[in-house]
């Protein structure tokens, strides 16, 4: 049993170490190569394996025919709920910030902060949704 130990360790501690590497190799390529494309928000669901915020933004978005699918996770402000959040947001289209080099992956353009990420002026038609989220 502490041969299989022995030989499993190492392996799995590499293995959790190219899944970091990689996490950061993609989110590097989002940040310098980018474009951007029309997404719909297509449910609001408790968080998904990102794990954080109250609820998730599921949207997908199309690039050259492909449909990509992502989430945003946020935090209720005091008084928020899911009915609440569902109400305001599915189907409404917003801005996805995506990876010219992996379209998947994208990042919804729903908030200022977001946006910032990608030097991305939001419209004055997000800025209500900005409010809103971020609790303004």
């Amino acid at each position: 049993m502490k041969k299989i130990n022995k030989i499993f360790g190492p392996i799995i501690g590499a293995l959790l170490i190219i899944g970091v590497i990689y996490t950061f190799y993609k989110s590097n390529q989002l940040h310098h190569h980018y474009a951007f494309a029309v997404g719909i928000i297509t449910e609001i669901t408790p968080p998904g394996y990102k794990g954080y915020g109250d609820y998730s933004v599921l949207f997908e978005y199309k690039v050259n025919g492909k449909t990509c699918r992502d989430n945003n996770n946020f935090k209720y402000c005091p008084g928020q709920n899911m009915v609440q959040i569902k109400a305001l947001l599915i189907g409404k289209q917003f801005p996805v910030a995506y990876g010219t080099k992996d379209a998947s992956g994208g990042v919804m353009l729903l908030t200022q902060y977001h946006a910032d990420q990608f030097k991305y002026t939001l419209p004055d038609s997000v800025r209500f949704y900005d409010s809103v989220i971020m609790c303004k």
